[in-house]
């Protein structure tokens, strides 16, 4: 059997009086019933059993069959599905086990394929997707899953705040952690992007987000781990090791999955090497044997004193099946080791050739730095905005997100901002894109926490950033529907405005109309285009 993937987690009370090895048991009850179509309710789990499963989406036939082992204090539950390929005479199998070794809960999930002895062709490389358990023990919401006590839970984690990048810094620099993905998102396939690989490579990885002001902060603390503009970097628990980076078109495509797969192919080969062998099931089988040795040796004994001779002679037949039974075990154990031996024969004699190709990525890894092989700096995405084009809703919003990443969210835009440049012919869109930018440049000055005085804002937007901005407007100020507009479940007043063009035709009357949130500290732009009346 080849292993192909494995995660291993802790598994935790939310709260007193739970028992997480009965809710994640009701987990894995839930995952089986799924795939049988009928119930696999938790009381059949608690002895060994099988059960026909529906076909998988290929139209192969599944089986699932379970078994118990352990002693009071040593338990365990191992689950295997089995899923045929008739056509290449193998299986792919799915094998989870629970366990509660002395009151520590943990559940190890692992898919393998298993070929014929006879099949000496090339097996075809595994499409793995994380399985459904996994998803099962994250919703259940009376238990925590962890890996080394790092809590999985499914999601990203968003950095912004120079706090959250400090902490960021001490977390690249330890290494008893998982893998992490630093990932610039500034457009919404990017956060799709890492929404799914978060959610699908749960126990492999971490996801992390980062805006761009984030991303430099990053930069300039801990040099070479940012990662690339509107891309990704995955760095590895051992923080000295080479790195892999993804581009803007990878994180940005459009197809969520494809990172997710490009991870996976990586990370779950690793993930077996790191994970080893399946230690809880044998310490439960282990003390169940011994308890079984124990109680028959014991029976044995009284059977002896007692005198009757067809008890002892039952009771010595009794210990010589348990004895039968558990070197048949450390027989299977002993096949187990050889065989993982010979696949360590196998990958150390690759190691060679190997070497050679890591060699040869790291004369072009020297060759992609500077003459003192410090990483290049991130790119100035000030200098690199997306046109915005007349009428053009897709410009708008990229320019839009654009603005919003590089502020840190300190200017936000409504849909009513997108809809208004969609329905505006307004015909100086240069002009307009110039206003928008130098309009983010105020906002991240206006509430970065400097104390300013300024007498005058309108005036002093004008004399920092040469930019036309009125507070007033009477017409709009009397017009309650010119002036009002909802956002987040409150309305706002688009009074203030700047004056992109002003004093020619109604037509070449540009404006911009946003409010003041003091609260959370940002602009709300609500219409970009001509002028409202």
């Amino acid at each position: 059997m080849q292993v192909l993937y494995v995660v291993d987690f802790g598994v935790s009370p939310v709260q007193e009086g739970v028992d997480p090895y009965q809710e994640a048991l009701a987990c894995v009850s839930e995952w089986l019933t799924f795939a049988a179509g009928d119930g696999v309710p938790v009381e059949l789990l608690q002895g060994s059993g099988g059960k026909e499963l529906n076909p998988n989406k290929a139209g192969d036939p599944r089986k699932a069959a379970w078994e118990v082992a352990g002693s009071v204090s040593h338990r365990a539950l191992r689950v295997e599905v089995r899923d045929e390929n008739p056509e290449l005479d193998s299986f792919f199998v799915t094998r989870v086990t629970l366990s509660d070794i002395e009151g520590k809960v943990g559940i190890r999930i692992s898919m393998a394929r298993e070929t014929s002895p006879t099949w000496l062709s090339p097996a075809p490389p595994p499409v793995l997707r994380q399985p459904g358990i996994v998803r099962s023990l994250i919703l259940n919401e009376n238990i925590l899953i962890s890996v080394s006590g790092q809590q999985q839970d499914g999601r990203y984690i968003p950095v912004r705040t120079d706090l959250e990048v400090e902490t960021l810094v001490g977390a690249i620099q330890n290494p008893a952690r998982l893998p992490l993905l630093l990932m610039h998102t500034r457009t919404l396939a990017a956060l799709d992007t890492a929404k799914e690989s978060a959610n699908k490579l749960i126990g492999l990885v971490r996801v992390v987000t980062l805006d761009y002001r984030a991303s430099r902060s990053l930069y300039e603390r801990l040099p070479g781990y940012a990662p690339p503009y509107a891309g990704a970097r995955l760095v590895w628990s051992d923080p000295e090791a080479k790195q892999m980076t993804f581009d803007e078109a990878e994180v940005n495509g459009g197809n969520p999955g494809y990172l997710r797969d490009r991870l996976m192919r990586v990370l779950s080969p690793i993930s077996v090497l790191a994970r080893g062998i399946d230690h809880a099931f044998r310490e439960a089988r282990r003390a169940e044997i011994s308890q079984q040795s124990t109680e028959a040796r014991s029976r044995s004994e009284l059977a002896k004193a007692s005198g009757d001779m067809e008890a002892r002679l039952d009771a010595i037949q009794e210990e010589l099946e348990v004895a039968r039974i558990e070197a048949e075990q450390w027989r299977i154990l002993a096949t187990e080791e050889e065989d993982r031996a010979n696949r360590f024969q196998a990958q150390a004699e690759k190691a060679p050739k190997l070497e050679e190709q890591v060699e040869q990525l790291l004369y072009a890894l020297r060759a992609t730095q500077d003459a003192q092989g410090r990483p290049n700096e991130p790119e100035d995405a000030w200098d690199n905005l997306p046109e915005l084009v007349t009428g053009d809703v897709s410009s708008a919003e990229d320019l839009f997100l654009h603005l919003e990443d590089l502020s840190s969210s300190r200017i936000v835009f409504t849909a009513h901002a997108k809809n208004s440049w969609k329905k505006s012919k307004y015909p100086f869109p240069s002009e307009m894109h110039e206003c928008l930018v130098k309009l983010a440049r105020v906002s991240i000055a206006l509430y970065d926490g400097t104390d300013r005085s300024m007498p005058h804002l309108d005036t002093w937007i004008r004399d920092e950033f040469d930019l036309k901005v009125s507070l007033q407007d009477q017409r709009i100020e009397r017009d309650r529907k010119l002036r009002d507009f909802l956002y987040e479940n409150r309305t706002w007043s688009r009074t203030p405005h700047v004056k992109v063009r002003d004093h020619t035709a109604p037509s070449q009357v540009g404006r911009i109309y946003f409010a003041f949130d003091s609260e959370h500290g940002r602009l709300i732009v609500d219409h970009v285009g001509l002028k409202l009346y």
